[in-house]
């Protein structure tokens, strides 16, 4: 039965009567049936008053007993359907039913863009403001219509002004129209469902009841969704969202609540505006949408909720083409999975666009073991013997060195992960099993490449027809069993004398040669994916940039003796040094030299030092940016601070001749040097500190980015979530953030003060 035009226009006074007729012919028997004509026209009436300062008009009215219904009328745009449910989860409306309607333009007006699908070609010329009211029927427009219950606590004046902000930010972003604002009104929708499910405390542990989805076809024009679910958190936004995702255009839905579950009908097309009719497309549509309605309900799990929600369902779509993604369906029904894949899928862009991207099919195999409560990584003393046998077989050194890199990216793969998912993992935990890790492939490198050039050139003599020894020691990081991600190696390389090698396939060259050449592809074995993950790092050698690969024992005590050319700074860059490969005896000789140059006989000059300490800061500071390791007081500060405290009370205290950062703040603490008090200020900055810089490189998989985001930027958000901060007593993750690192600079920048009598390098 269709509407009396003449009594909807009684109903829209100042409206022109062919706008009416016009509207009225496209209302179609189901939003007929649905609404009487008082609603039509109010319909209508809102409709009339979009314009581009006014892209959406929601009509909220409380009915009492914490119900509401809702009206939400704009313009037609894609993935405005998950978007419009996702702002309503964000405020606390929980949607019982609902009536969604897309409005079509009249015949011959331009094509609109599906819902939920992807953008179609918009009209030439947007409406002007007073075009839309003129003429309401030149854009497809919704009118999506919900029944909502919201929480007793919640004032609702004071829920309906957040809820029409909310609206109108999100669909003022689509209604721009181009991808990059989009994508913006995606996140932030996403950002808004994530804040709401982090304050409802959701049990994760329980198990979600199965969802029952059946598929089929309407007059061949449309493809029906029709699922039976239990009721969660913004599920209508995962369901629709699933759907987005696979490009895929909402026409019509239809919302009904009974207790805890939901029945939901959605009538969809694909891009084109056509009914799915390929089975194995509805297949792969079936077991998205089950997926990603589980995996939604753990995004507050999630630092970055957008990246993983995103990356879930490219997962989803690699899934559905594997032959057993049976056993993915069974392996995901595990709550845990689906919040151990939350946590990973929104880490990392490198964990992701390096590992699971480029190895989905094996994932399922190495993700299990999580499940078990089981650690995805091996136990470190088997390390050695896996890495042998990884060796095994290889046919030349080309191959060991493939193999070698192909086993180092897998154990850092596995490393990292034990770290995301393992709920206390420390960052020590992860230093002591990356530092392992690196030291066994150094080892390996260099002894294949020592093996394999004297093969060509002979064994090294002295001049005195000695066997010349050689090893490498570990500087930095390594040297300071502190490596965490995506740090370099920092090795040192050195040799007992001048001479010349026996020769072989080749002729003799001088040891200065052979070692030179050693260091070198001794470090290009070592490959790396990005720049300073496990990136070998040769330049804290004697001279630097202009001293050899490989230093004589002979250079090394002229540049670090007293009065040699070694700058303060260098010499307390040799508190970190330690042996990692070759001869030990050559290893203990140098540790013995180190500890003769540096804290023997310490010549600290320390306006030299904070000279350099300052110029190397100017270097890596930008105005108004904060760095977590060059800003005033943070790692390079109470790295330096610690260091020299090492070189100062060395005599008085010898467990302070350590490599070890941690070891050696407990050593100041046991010496005296520290108070309680002073300690746990420092070593906390310390623990701090490092799972900043550690969450930063994971966020950018970069050694040398360690900026922080805007503060008011959603990088800076999901920088605080990776660290485990949470919303509390009304204060946000990012604002938590904030506030620990300035507690903790300033608390390092008051140390140095204290010990030193001078404010920290380069600050006033």
């Amino acid at each position: 039965m269709r509407a009396d035009p003449q009594a909807i226009a009684a109903l829209c006074p100042g409206l022109d009567d062919r706008i009416v007729r016009e509207h009225v012919q496209r209302l179609d028997d189901d939003y007929l049936a649905r609404f009487d004509p008082p609603l039509i026209a109010e319909h209508l009436l809102s409709l009339s008053r979009l314009s581009s300062d006014r892209p959406v008009d929601v009509l909220l009215t409380n009915e009492g007993d914490r119900r509401a219904s809702c009206a939400v009328l704009a313009f037609d745009h894609p993935f405005e359907f998950s978007l419009i449910t996702g702002v309503l989860a964000s405020v606390g409306l929980r949607i019982n039913s609902g009536d969604v309607f897309t409005l079509r333009p009249a015949a011959g007006n331009a094509a609109a863009p599906g819902r939920g699908g992807r953008p179609q070609r918009r009209p030439r010329h947007r409406p002007t403001l007073r075009a839309p009211a003129r003429d309401p029927i030149k854009r497809a427009v919704i009118v999506d219509y919900f029944s909502c219950q919201f929480d007793q606590r919640d004032d609702f004046d004071a829920l309906a002004d957040k809820l029409r902000c909310r609206m109108t930010e999100v669909i003022g972003l689509l209604d721009r129209a181009d991808q990059a604002s989009v994508n913006k009104a995606k996140r932030r929708v996403n950002e808004m469902v994530t804040e709401r499910l982090s304050t409802l405390k959701v049990q994760h542990g329980t198990a979600l009841a199965p969802v029952k989805l059946d598929i089929d076809q309407i007059n061949t024009s449309r493809t029906r969704l029709k699922i039976v679910a239990q009721d969660t958190p913004a599920f209508l936004y995962s369901l629709s969202t699933a759907l987005s995702l696979h490009g895929l255009s909402i026409e019509r839905v239809r919302i009904r609540g009974s207790g805890d579950h939901v029945e939901d009908e959605i009538h969809v097309v694909d891009s084109s505006g056509q009914p799915i009719r390929d089975k194995q497309v509805l297949e792969r549509v079936k077991l998205s949408v089950l997926l990603t309605k589980q995996f939604t309900y753990f995004l507050d799990q999630a630092p970055d909720p957008f990246a993983a929600l995103t990356r879930f369902e490219q997962l989803t779509e690699d899934i559905t083409q594997l032959p057993q993604r049976s056993q993915w369906v069974d392996l995901l029904s595990d709550p845990r999975a689906m919040q151990g894949l939350a946590k990973l899928l929104g880490t990392s862009d490198y964990l992701w666009e390096d590992f699971i991207r480029q190895q989905s099919d094996s994932l399922l195999p190495i993700f299990r073991p999580h499940l078990e409560g089981k650690r995805l990584s091996q136990p470190p003393e088997t390390l050695p013997l896996r890495l042998e046998q990884a060796l095994n077989g290889a046919a030349d050194l080309a191959e060991r060195r493939t193999r070698l890199n192909k086993f180092k990216d897998r154990e850092i793969f596995l490393i990292d992960l034990d770290h995301v998912l393992t709920p206390g993992s420390n960052f020590r935990e992860l230093a002591e099993r990356l530092t392992f890790l690196a030291e066994n492939l150094v080892t390996t490198a260099s002894s294949l490449v020592y093996q394999d050039m004297v093969r060509s050139y002979g064994e090294p003599k002295t001049e005195r027809g000695e066997p010349c020894a050689h090893a490498v020691f570990g500087l930095g990081k390594l040297g300071g069993v502190a490596l965490g991600y995506a740090s370099d190696i920092e090795l040192l390389f050195l040799y007992t004398a001048n001479g010349t090698t026996t020769g072989g396939k080749r002729e003799p060259i001088s040891n200065a040669e052979f070692f030179e050449q050693h260091a070198r592809e001794t470090a290009r074995f070592i490959e790396t994916k990005r720049e300073g993950i496990f990136q070998v790092d040769l330049r804290l050698r004697p001279y630097g940039n202009d001293g050899p690969l490989a230093s004589s024992l002979e250079q090394f005590q002229q540049y670090y003796c007293p009065g040699g050319r070694a700058h303060p700074f260098e010499k307390l860059a040799l508190v970190r040094l330690r042996w990692i490969a070759g001869d030990p005896k050559l290893g203990f000789e140098v540790e013995r030299l180190r500890a003769r140059f540096v804290y023997d006989n310490p010549q600290l000059d320390m306006d030299a030092l904070w000279d350099s300490w300052t110029k190397h800061r100017e270097q890596k500071s930008r105005p108004g940016k904060l760095n977590a390791k060059h800003s005033p007081g943070a790692l390079v500060d109470l790295e330096g601070t610690v260091q020299l405290l090492q070189v100062m009370y060395a005599q008085q205290a010898p467990q302070l001749r350590t490599p070890r950062l941690s070891g050696a703040m407990e050593g100041l603490r046991r010496a005296g040097v520290l108070s309680p008090h002073q300690f746990a200020d420092l070593y906390g900055a310390y623990q701090f500190l490092r799972r900043l810089i550690n969450s930063l490189r994971m966020l950018r998989g970069n050694a040398q980015d360690l900026f922080l985001p805007p503060t008011d930027s959603d990088e800076f958000v999901h920088l605080a979530r990776r660290m485990h901060y949470v919303h509390e007593a009304g204060t946000g993750p990012a604002q938590q953030l904030f506030d620990e690192f300035q507690t903790r600079t300033a608390a390092v920048r008051k140390f140095v003060e204290q010990h030193f009598g001078r404010p920290c390098p380069g600050t006033k």
